[in-house]
Formats: structure tokens, sequence, C-alpha cells
């Protein structure tokens, strides 16, 4: 079960990341051209916010119940704060990685309560950048980006 759940949260991050660049692109060509805001714009979007829930389900079962790094913060929390891989783990990913999947969630929601089109693209482009940026700054330093979390 751990590694079927670990690969899908593996192999995901990268749907994740491709749903990301298309829906920043259709949303800051809508937004900045002036464009409609289609049917394709809410797809993109609906199809976003499905992996970004598929990626927190899969990391939420790691970290309770699958994942040996947070087992082993868990048995001493004290001393897995000293250690930068464990903490990073324990705290530091899931935290930022939730409020990447709350501000996608938040950028849609919000969007659909708008008027215009162009306030729609706005909504989502500036969400979805901020949520983009925490998910790069939380991955890059680590080297996770495109590495395995095996």
């Amino acid at each position: 079960m751990q590694q079927f759940i670990n690969t899908i949260h593996t192999y995901n991050r990268y749907f994740i990341l491709a749903a990301l660049v298309f829906v920043l692109y259709r949303s800051l060509s809508g937004w900045l051209g002036k464009g409609a805001y289609g049917k394709a714009d809410n797809a993109a979007g609906a199809a976003l916010l499905g992996l970004a829930h598929l990626q927190l389900l899969t990391g939420l079962i790691q970290y309770f119940f699958t994942s040996d790094r947070t087992k082993a913060a868990f048995a001493n929390f004290g001393g897995a704060m000293k250690d930068s891989w464990l903490r990073y783990f324990a705290v530091e990913h899931i935290f930022v990685m939730v409020i990447a999947v709350v501000l996608i969630q938040l950028g849609r929601t919000f969007s659909k309560r708008k008027t215009t089109d162009i306030e729609k693209h706005k909504t989502v482009a500036i969400y979805t950048i901020i949520a983009t940026l925490l998910i790069i700054i939380s991955l890059a330093p680590k080297g996770l980006l495109f590495a395995s979390l095996n």
C-alpha cells in the first residue's frame, strides 16, 4: 500500500506542474489579453483542483499512516526539529503544500463569484501564481521537484 500511494504522489506532481503551467497560461493570457473565460478555462481549473486534491489526499495518507520519515519524526519530534530532512517532511512540506492547495481552491471558488471574464482570469491568475511559487520554493531547495521521494 505504501508503495502504491507513494507512486501516485510521485507521478501526480508532474500532472500538477503541467496543469499549473496550462492554467497560468490561460488565465494570464485571458487577463492581459482581455479574453473570454470559456469552457476550456473552467475545465483546466477543475482539472488542476482535482489533481491538487488527489495530491493532498495521498500526501496526508503518507503523512499520517505510511511514511517512515514522519513516523521517525513523530517518535522524537524535538530531535526531528534539529534534523533538516525530518523537519522538512514533518512540518515544512505539509504546511506549505496545504496552503498551496487552499490557494488553488480559493482561486477557483472566488473566480466563480466574479461577474466579468477579466475578473475571473485575474483571480485565477493571482491565486495560481502564489500557489505555484509556494510549491516551487518548497520543493526546489530540497531537490524534490524532479526526484523520487522513495
